[in-house]
């Protein structure tokens, strides 16, 4: 009894999510306005989002670092 309470709150039977349905449609409308040049753009975001997120989180850090120094510094 209490598996299937469980198995009911996990989410849908759906095999597909609206979401996923939503993505695809987008994409659909991208290509039908702009093109190929849509695709390709949306193909570099996706592949290259992951380095531009580590680009920016090493120099967060960086900057962090810096700014606990400069704190330091001034207050000795």
């Amino acid at each position: 009894m209490r598996s299937i309470e469980i198995n009911r709150k996990q989410g849908s039977n759906l095999p597909i999510s609206i979401k996923l349905v939503v993505k695809i449609a987008l994409v659909a409308v991208g290509f039908s306005v702009w093109g190929t040049g849509f695709v390709w753009a949306l193909a570099g975001w996706y592949i290259f989002l992951p380095v531009i997120r580590g680009i920016l989180s090493f120099f967060v850090g960086l900057l962090a670092i810096i700014l606990f120094i400069l704190a330091i510094l001034m207050f000795l």
